[in-house]
């Protein structure tokens, strides 16, 4: 099958109003007429970084419930500060579709200040490099089809150890706007979960569904020191399952500097069932 021709400027969303549209680039996998993940993470970013301030300031902190996949259908972001300082804001975030809520979020923001730290409280470790680009497309097979891999390129480091993933983001997320750096990191965090899969895939030819069980991301959190600077983003991750139908994966984020700060996620365990004889 042809491989679907995308143009540069289409976005993942479109403003109309007060609501927020999304186009087909924002499809998800799992289900028909739903956004993938990290669309909604997009959307919670932000949503993050909606509200002016008088104060310069970073976002630390963002923790994204997804308590439903959220449709492709108009949407609006709600932000409100539950706590406001000179120092830090606490919001409140809300993705709803026609009266329903899919997404819940909250985030800190932090006043910048220069504050220099010792170099031993600084990330101790080297840096990953940005490793050359794949051999084929790492969605060769629904390269056809419109949805969110559409929109991303990945490259994965194979020497690193544990293994790293790297995301670029190649369409903007509203028409006209810049994409933000903590855009490029709600993105990539969505997969934290997703990077030691790959990985052990990649490097066993273990088919996905080999396992006896299935997971699901329901929230990821995201801690960071400061903005990532340029377009990649790399998550290198470590994951802990208990046979109690629940498992943490937790992340470190990277761009070609260096350290930007972690990602977190819960995970939902069930046992996969078997696939029905024909």
């Amino acid at each position: 099958m042809s491989r679907l021709q995308i143009p540069q400027d289409l976005p993942i969303f479109q403003q109309e109003g007060e609501q927020i549209v999304p186009t087909g680039l924002a499809t998800g996998p799992w289900y028909p007429g739903t956004q993938h993940g990290s669309a909604m993470m997009l959307m919670a970013a932000l949503a993050a970084e909606q509200l002016p301030s008088e104060e310069p300031r970073q976002v630390t902190r963002l923790t994204v419930d997804m308590m439903s996949a959220a449709p492709l259908a108009p949407i609006k972001l709600k932000t409100d500060i539950r706590k406001g300082g000179r120092n830090l804001e606490a919001l409140d975030i809300s993705i709803v579709s026609d009266e329903r809520e899919y997404v819940r979020a909250s985030a800190l923001r932090f006043r910048l200040a220069d504050v220099p730290v010792p170099q031993r409280l600084k990330c101790d470790g080297n840096t990953p490099s940005l490793p050359k680009p794949l051999h084929k497309s790492f969605f060769e097979q629904i390269e056809h089809k419109e949805g969110f891999h559409q929109t991303i390129e990945i490259r994965i480091d194979l020497k690193a150890q544990p293994m790293v993933m790297w995301f670029r983001l190649k369409q903007p997320v509203l028409q006209g706007r810049p994409v933000t750096p903590l855009q490029r990191v709600a993105l990539a965090s969505d997969w934290t979960y997703s990077v030691p899969s790959f990985s052990h895939r990649i490097l066993t030819g273990e088919p996905f569904d080999a396992t006896p069980f299935y997971g699901i991301n329901p929230d990821t959190t995201i801690n960071l020191h400061r903005q990532a600077e340029g377009e990649w983003v790399g998550i290198q991750t470590h994951a802990s399952y208990s046979d109690l139908g629940a498992g943490t994966v937790m992340g470190q984020i990277f761009d070609e500097k260096g350290a930007v700060g972690f990602s977190t996620q819960s995970i939902l365990v069930r046992k996969r069932e078997p696939a029905a004889k024909t």
